[in-house]
Order: structure tokens, then sequence, then C-alpha cells
């Protein structure tokens, strides 16, 4: 058998190998098949299933695992959906869907705005926080000397903003459960001035530390125009998470141990 013939035969043997080996999608999750039937169906869809601050296994649209970054990259483009499916029932999987030609309006609309803002987040993490160094409306010093070895977690909000104020008292209730851990943090940055704030404060009961006057710095330089807005940083210093409600930081937290 000529050299020719040995490297034809070592190539097909690999190329059979590794599809077999290669990762499969697993079981879809509930109304995937229904996800992209109307706007409510895949606006409720992606809201429950679509969490990009868990670890998952990216496919493509042909069912084959690929890079994390270029499946970001393929979905901040708005063209694709998002469809979950779960390996042994532990393992999440996140399949990119071409959109339709004839798929709604109002998915092409939203989508592109949603995939534009979780592209962005997905350039955080993994990252230190620009700008992380502030000073609360008590004095008290936030940087990354004085919560060296500690989680940050940490909610955008402003007194305008009715979701961010109707979560408080669960978030004061996830102060309480850590009040004895000495290596957890919880830090607010409002856009509000420092004057507005304590007058707002004075009346109503929120146990995180209080930044005010970010107004410029969390649209500039965070680039975050949604609220609330809720972020956690590991004990390296880096984002470990973003996510948009309270209900999310909970399971967030609790995959770092955190209470919740």
């Amino acid at each position: 058998m000529n050299a020719a013939k040995i490297v034809l035969l070592v190539m097909l043997a690999c190329g059979l190998s590794c599809s077999n080996d290669r990762a499969k999608l697993g079981k879809p999750a509930p109304g995937t098949k229904d996800a992209l039937s109307d706007f409510a169906h895949w606006w409720s869809y992606h809201s429950k299933n679509i969490k990009f601050y868990k670890h998952f296994t990216p496919f493509d649209t042909d069912a084959r695992s690929i890079p994390l970054d270029s499946f970001m990259q393929k979905y901040r483009t708005g063209e694709y959906a998002v469809l979950k499916y779960t390996h042994d029932d532990t393992t999440i999987q996140y399949q990119l869907k071409k959109l339709d030609a004839n798929s709604e309006e109002n998915i092409r609309n939203q989508l592109r705005a949603t995939a534009y803002s979780d592209f962005r987040d997905f350039l955080k993490v993994g990252k230190l926080l620009e700008g992380f160094g502030y000073r609360s409306i008590d004095g008290q010093a936030f940087d990354r000397e004085t919560t060296r070895d500690k989680f940050v977690v940490m909610k955008f909000w402003f007194i305008g903003c009715a979701p961010c104020i109707e979560e408080m008292p669960e978030l004061n209730a996830i102060v309480a459960k850590n009040s004895e851990r000495k290596d957890v943090v919880f830090l607010s940055v409002a856009l509000d001035p420092q004057p507005a704030l304590r007058k707002f404060l004075a009346g109503r009961k929120f146990d995180y530390a209080v930044v005010g006057d970010k107004k410029d710095y969390v649209a500039d330089t965070l680039g975050i125009n949604a609220f609330p807005t809720h972020l956690l940083i590991d004990k390296r210093g880096n984002v470990a998470g973003i996510c948009s409600n309270v209900k999310d930081l909970k399971e967030m937290l609790g995959d770092h141990s955190i209470a919740e």
C-alpha cells in the first residue's frame, strides 16, 4: 500500500471517529418546537430559557459544537434565535436557529436589540469591570483593594425606575441571608445625585451600599441602558455574570454558592 493510500485511510478513520464522538444535542426545553411561532411564544421562551451567565455548550444551525466566540458573533447579528437543549439533564446546550424570511417583524426587531445587549454583556464577562472604584454616599470606598478576595454583588438603578424599587425587599432578604459572610459585598450604583438619593433612602429601606451621581459613567463607560441590571464580580475581580432581574440574580448567586 503506497503512502498516499495510507494517508487517505487515516484521514477517513479520523473523520469517522470525530463524527461519532462529537457532542450531540440533548433534550429540547419545553416550548422549543413553537418558540418562533409568534412573538409571544418567542419572548416567553427566550426570557425563561436563555441565560448567558450560565455555562453552556454552543451549537451552530447544523447541530455542530462550535467555539463560544463564534456562537456569540453570529448571535449578535440579530439574525439567529437561540434554542435550549439539555444533555444528561445537567449540561446546558444552546443552538443557533436562523430566522426564516417570514418570521414576525416584532421578533426580528426585538431580537436585534436583545442580541446586541447580550453580546455587549458577554464582552464584559471574565474581565475587570471598567472604572471600578467608587465612594458611597456614606463615604465608604469600594475598589479592587477594599474588595480583594470578595464577591461583589452589584445593582445598577435609578429612583424613577419602578422595577428597581419593587425588587428592593427581595434584595434586602438576600443581604440578610449573607450577613455572616465577610467575603460578599453588596453595592449599588445609582444614576441620581447624592442629595436626591439621601432623601429617597430616608423613607425606604435598602441594605446595599449606595453610590450616586453615576449617570454618565453607567451609560458611557459601561454601556448599561436597561434597569435594573445586576452584576456579579468574582473573588479575582472579574465579572462573573450579568442579568436583569432578581430571579436570575438568585440563580446566578446560587451557582457561586452565595445564599439566595
